[in-house]
């Protein structure tokens, strides 16, 4: 007889019922080979009284167990491993080997992607020069008001189930409504298709428009998981230079002459990571070129709404009549990141596509977001954010370009940005990022080490300093400790030479 009470260990106060903490301790031997087909298991009296546990719990157990197939219930003779088993020789256990423990890895080969690194460690628990909104703007009541007004009302019941792949129509209908006034854009609903963020909207895209061997045209640099997107589905990246007036299109004229050009992929405002926005000569004739030798334009437009000058310049896809250009937007940044909501502008047959490949990713989106965000757009919430929030992070940026021009002359090099939520910040080369990084991150800061923006032909010494995630009084902290850094007698570290990693 197996020594059932060291085999079954209960855990009383833990979520799983204690008959089905029986009943899986007892598959798990089947399943080892320790319990072959047809042998008698110990009664449910006798069971109970070594478990210490009521008679019931176990009778459940061997429910469990037959109604899974492990075991058969014998009236008059008892339970029965069932004779339908197949043979397993059991293996012993060494010294090293620990029963009930899950594999270390897989016992298949795996690939392993060589394009995309491991995932990045956000750390925004420790404050710093983060790129991205401040989490304490979102209007949580609000958000909660609303999510609480769609569910109790019954009408909205059928949202709980199976909706339009696409999107909820209404909130489509209204999302229109507000890029048609905001951008200049004449869309319906059917022009649109939600995703969960734009870097979603991105894959879908590439899966659907190109093949692998297919050619895009990004900037030098470009943003560090579009080019990782492109890539990873076996696209080639054609790099062009990016000035104070954006991306160059004589030089994407010149690739056009040499070879197939598929896309070109633009942030047309505050291009990332250099924060400069496209021109709006460059515009036109970035528009006329792929009129002319028929490549799509992927305008991702991160940020739009982001813009502390005048208004900005209208998006490419506000002047397209011939459905050149497809458009990315979010409502992560804008909202809140967590509630991941982003957008496909397109003429309806691409986004039919999209909706088919959408499927047999992700069948739809989040109907009861989409509801409450819905709500929050028609009472104005969406309005009131943006307005207190285009205000707090303008006083954020004026405050962070001062003091890089008053402290750090001479070491940092900037330009203010004219939208968006970072500076982009060239450090002297005798600060190299990687070291200034974890020396900012020892006295508690964070400072990104601008590794990630290496995408281009030259190791950069620049990153994004965002400004949005702090408050003026913790980005000025954040300042003395750089300055303190940076000014202070000890700092010798000499430049490494590193790669672009995450």
């Amino acid at each position: 007889m197996l020594p059932w009470k060291s085999i079954i260990t209960l855990q009383k106060e833990a979520g799983c019922p204690v008959y089905l903490q029986i009943a899986n301790a007892i598959s798990l031997e089947i399943k080892k080979g320790h319990l072959g087909p047809g042998v008698k298991l110990p009664g449910t009296r006798q069971l109970s009284e070594l478990l210490e546990v009521h008679r019931i719990t176990v009778v459940r157990a061997y429910e469990e167990l037959d109604a899974q197939g492990w075991i058969e219930l014998r009236p008059s003779q008892g339970s029965f491993t069932s004779t339908k088993l197949p043979e397993i020789s059991p293996r012993e256990l060494n010294g090293k080997q620990r029963p009930h423990t899950f594999a270390a890895a897989t016992g298949y080969e795996l690939p392993v992607n060589a394009v995309i690194k491991n995932p990045a460690t956000p750390n925004r628990h420790i404050p710093g020069f983060h790129d991205g909104p401040d989490p304490r703007l979102v209007p949580v009541n609000e958000i909660a008001k609303a999510f609480r007004s769609v569910l109790l009302k019954k009408v909205n019941l059928k949202y709980t189930s199976y909706v339009d792949t696409s999107g909820v129509t209404r909130f489509r209908n209204i999302l229109s409504l507000y890029l048609n006034d905001t951008r200049g854009l004449q869309t319906t609903f059917e022009n649109i298709l939600i995703t969960r963020g734009s870097t979603m909207g991105l894959y879908l895209l590439t899966r659907v428009l190109f093949n692998a061997g297919d050619a895009v045209v990004v900037g030098d640099t470009n943003y560090y998981y579009a080019d990782r997107t492109f890539l990873s589905a076996g696209m080639e990246l054609h790099r062009v230079p990016v000035d104070e007036s954006g991306i160059d299109i004589d030089a994407i004229e010149l690739l056009c002459k040499r070879r197939k050009i598929n896309a070109v992929y633009i942030t047309s405002h505050h291009h990332y990571p250099t924060t400069v926005t496209l021109c709006a000569p460059r515009r036109i004739r970035l528009l006329a070129l792929a009129e002319q030798h028929g490549f799509v334009i992927l305008e991702d437009d991160y940020d739009y709404d982001y813009h502390y000058l005048s208004s900005p310049i209208l998006p490419l896809v506000s002047s397209d009549t011939r459905g050149m250009v497809v458009y990315i937007g979010t409502l992560s940044k804008t909202i809140s990141p967590a509630m991941r909501t982003g957008y496909i502008i397109a003429p309806p047959n691409l986004i039919l596509e999209l909706a088919r490949l959408r499927q047999i990713v992700d069948a739809q989106g989040d109907p009861i977001l989409e509801l409450a965000l819905c709500d929050l757009f028609e009472d104005g919430t969406v309005k009131r954010l943006m307005k207190k929030a285009l205000h707090e992070y303008r006083l954020r940026r004026d405050f962070l370009c001062e003091n890089l021009a008053t402290r750090f002359a001479g070491l940092i090099d900037f330009k203010v940005p004219d939208g968006g939520l970072a500076v982009w910040a060239k450090f002297d080369p005798s600060f190299p990022l990687p070291q200034l990084s974890e020396r900012m991150k020892g006295q508690g800061f964070i400072l990104p080490n601008g590794l990630i923006h290496n995408t281009g032909s030259t190791t950069l010494n620049a990153t994004r300093m965002g400004f949005g995630f702090m408050t003026l009084e913790e980005c000025g902290k954040a300042l003395d400790v750089l300055e303190k850094i940076m000014k202070g007698p000890h700092w010798t570290i000499p430049l490494l030479e590193t790669g672009p990693t995450r």
